[in-house]
């Protein structure tokens, strides 16, 4: 048994139902304070379910919108979709919010709901272990606490910790470097020579804004993205007047954006019109800010619209034309003592160098999960998905009973908003917490087979879509599989999961502890 190995067996044994350690809690942990976490929160005060506690490691909510912070970050989806859909916000200043807009009215929905009361700000949870005896998750906290809950719901999300690319010449480079999600606002970067390393979604909403304060951009790209218009604009007083006053006149609103949304489920489909439309709308665009045949060429994707990310910016392509910004069609091999350097060996002199490289989707800085999770029999949550990662409904897993995700596996429609998907998992959740928690029940635990069909179901149709196609995304696994979304549309998605009656997850009662606990996984 190696290190690693020795270190897994130890967690996967701690605690022992008897420990006099672990403090009596809710009834209901849920783990982050994000989009997800938030919601939940809700779900459940308006359930009349409050024996809850968030836990969140930040020092107040929002998530990813309050970790990220670098300048012109904005939501890629319109607002009024962008928000619960039983607290829409008439007042949102544009028609895409940004960061601070977003977060603020995260936060306020969460102060709505008395969510602040019960939630442990600046509070890690390092592991969590599910207990058979006595059917409850005892969760070990940063700080040496230990607490127990009856039922889990994780809403951690995959966007807080930064990855830095594995590069050599950290130490060597004597200038300032930052990735994007960890901003140094205290820099200037007035009059600098300035590096962006990434080409992605991030990129996008940073180079032009870096461009605007920077003497000289140099943009590292190592592929090209599909981009879509923005069309931002601000509402008008009128407007948000009207969608005040009016519930219609939001609602209809709201119709008409959805609507627009649809072209991507299309485009994701591999309908022929849809994807010339789309390819269209990304292309014009780029040959009106960009006149130079090179550089349009650096810039056109060889691969279909939809296989990796669309990316939506109005000003990314202009940004690129203005004289004192340049892009580099390669990756980068090493920081040196002043610059960049390569795949090619080629140096580029900066004072500064961003990194725009995306995030560690296990949620801390070493790529692993956010929180270490162990099922029946001390199994760890990460060998179940190394396995085989499936999940039922994108909410459940098969051994790890009263423990639910949301927008898991496979749980999120791609082409519209993330709050929409949340709320058709939280749903489903809701409804399974209730059989959870009845006089009588120890837990809950979803049947393998069922989750294994409903999986394969998903991935057939899966394999059909743009994801599957000939590029590199991290939608999929390194055995093709794709992992991030749902195939159909929110309706179908929303339908299917209130046609569920719960056959799937098997109820165990007292009497039935004994034949499960100490049972281990098998290898």
């Amino acid at each position: 048994m190696n290190g690693a190995d020795r270190k897994i067996e130890a967690e996967s044994n701690w605690p022992s139902h008897t420990s006099q350690s672990v403090s009596r809690s809710t009834d209901i942990g849920i783990l982050g304070a994000g989009v997800s976490g938030v919601l939940m929160g809700m779900l459940f005060r308006r359930a009349g379910m409050d024996s809850f506690t968030i836990y969140e490691k930040q020092p107040d909510v929002g998530g990813t919108w309050y970790q990220n912070t670098y300048p012109g970050l904005c939501c890629d989806v319109p607002s009024h979709l962008y928000s619960y859909s039983f607290e829409p916000n008439p007042g949102w200043s544009n028609v895409y919010a940004d960061q601070a807009e977003i977060q603020r009215y995260i936060r306020a929905c969460a102060a709505k709901y008395r969510l602040l009361e019960r939630t442990r700000f600046n509070t890690t949870v390092d592991t969590g272990h599910f207990d058979a005896q006595t059917g409850e998750w005892l969760l070990k906290l940063a700080n040496g606490e230990h607490m127990r809950h009856r039922l889990l719901v994780s809403a951690t999300g995959g966007l807080t910790a930064p990855n830095l690319p594995r590069i050599e010449g950290y130490e060597d480079y004597e200038g300032k470097y930052w990735h994007s999600g960890n901003w140094r606002h205290d820099v200037g970067l007035a009059g600098k020579r300035v590096a962006v390393v990434g080409s992605a979604a991030s990129a996008v909403q940073v180079v032009p804004e870096v461009a605007r304060r920077a003497a000289k951009l140099t943009v590292f790209q190592r592929s090209p993205n599909w981009i879509v218009p923005r069309g931002n604009r601000t509402y008008s007083s009128e407007e948000k007047q009207a969608f005040a006053g009016n519930n219609d006149t939001w609602r209809r609103h709201w119709r008409k954006l959805y609507r627009r949304s649809l072209l991507l489920h299309q485009v994701f489909h591999r309908e022929d019109r849809s994807v010339d439309a789309l390819r269209q709308l990304c292309l014009q665009p780029m040959y009106d800010a960009i006149r130079d045949p090179v550089l349009r060429a650096s810039l056109t994707p060889n691969y279909e619209p939809g296989c990796k990310r669309i990316l939506v910016s109005d000003d990314y392509y202009p940004a690129l034309a203005q004289k004192h910004v340049s892009l580099i069609p390669s990756g980068i091999k090493r920081l040196s003592r002043g610059g960049v350097v390569t795949s090619d060996e080629r140096e580029f002199e900066a004072d500064v160098v961003i990194f725009c490289t995306g995030y560690k989707l296990g949620g801390r800085a070493d790529g692993s999960p956010a929180v270490k999770v162990f099922g029946l029999g001390g199994r760890p949550l990460t060998d179940l998905l190394a396995r085989r990662p499936d999940a039922y409904r994108g909410v459940s897993l098969p051994g790890f009973p009263n423990y639910f995700t949301v927008v898991g596996i496979n749980g999120v429609v791609a082409y519209t908003s993330l709050f929409l998907s949340a709320e058709v998992n939280g749903e489903h959740i809701i409804r399974m917490t209730r059989a959870a928690l009845k006089p009588g029940v120890k837990f809950l635990d979803v049947d393998e087979q069922a989750t294994v069909s409903y999986s394969s179901s998903l991935q057939d149709r899966l394999q059909q879509m743009s994801w599957a196609g000939d590029c590199t995304n991290f939608y999929k696994n390194s055995k093709g599989r794709i992992l991030s979304f749902y195939p159909g549309s929110l309706g179908e998605m929303r339908r299917s999961h209130r046609q569920d009656s719960g056959e799937h997850y098997r109820i165990v009662d007292r009497g039935m502890i004994d034949a499960i606990d100490g049972a281990r996984y098998d290898d």
